[in-house]
């Protein structure tokens, strides 16, 4: 493990981009596509509290709330790169290679993310899946559903196997976890939520550090 695992709180509001920071994330997720305003203006109160940024607008073909066009997307993440220090981009959006130009002259990274919110993929298929992001841009996510205790074991070996910046989670009940022990096996982000849970399987932030630090991570 390069560094200690970054623990990332996804928000909604600004309250609960003050309170991730009170838990004590690392960094904050701002999920665009659940927002029930414009995002330019909480996007830049919340980039005021100092703390990195992480700008996803998820589609609903990834398990999002984002009903937009491809051209919408760019347009959202054109307006809001200056301030992101991450943005998360779907493997399989179909102008995956446009949206992460947008991070070009900027310090951003990208993060290429794949979510299976049905099943796991064979050993192989997620490391297929963990090349095809990293060839795509910075930091490959992968985000699968595992059916037993031995799926788990599986993305670990995944996760231990990966030589770039990867961050890995088991989703639902099953996995819940991974978010704490998957830092063991090399994923360098943890997702964590401040109210209520925005994926399966989610852990509050300050309970995810308190795991961390108990295995000696943090």
């Amino acid at each position: 493990m390069e560094f200690p695992p970054k623990v990332v709180a996804t928000v909604t509001s600004l309250d609960e981009a003050k309170e991730a920071i009170s838990l004590g994330a690392d960094i904050i997720e701002i999920r665009v596509d659940l927002l029930d305003e414009g995002p330019q203006p909480l996007v830049e109160r919340i980039y005021k509290l100092n703390k990195p940024l992480i700008i996803t607008v998820r589609p609903t073909w990834e398990g999002g709330a984002f009903k937009g066009s491809d051209r919408d997307r760019v347009k959202i993440f054109k307006a809001l790169v200056p301030v992101a220090d991450y943005i998360d981009v779907e493997l399989r959006a179909p102008n995956v290679e446009e949206l992460v130009a947008l991070t070009g002259g900027t310090d951003a990274l990208s993060i290429i993310s794949y979510h299976d919110f049905e099943k796991m993929p064979s050993k192989k298929e997620m490391m297929d899946i963990v090349v095809q992001c990293h060839e795509k841009g910075d930091i490959a996510k992968l985000a699968v559903t595992p059916a037993s205790l031995r799926d788990v074991l599986r993305l670990f070996e995944v996760t231990l196997k990966s030589k770039r910046p990867l961050c890995t989670i088991a989703m639902g009940e099953m996995g819940a976890h991974s978010r704490i022990v998957g830092p063991v096996y090399g994923s360098q982000f943890t997702y964590g939520y401040v109210r209520k849970p925005v994926a399966p399987g989610q852990i509050r932030v300050d309970k995810i550090l308190e795991g961390l630090r108990l295995l000696g991570l943090r």
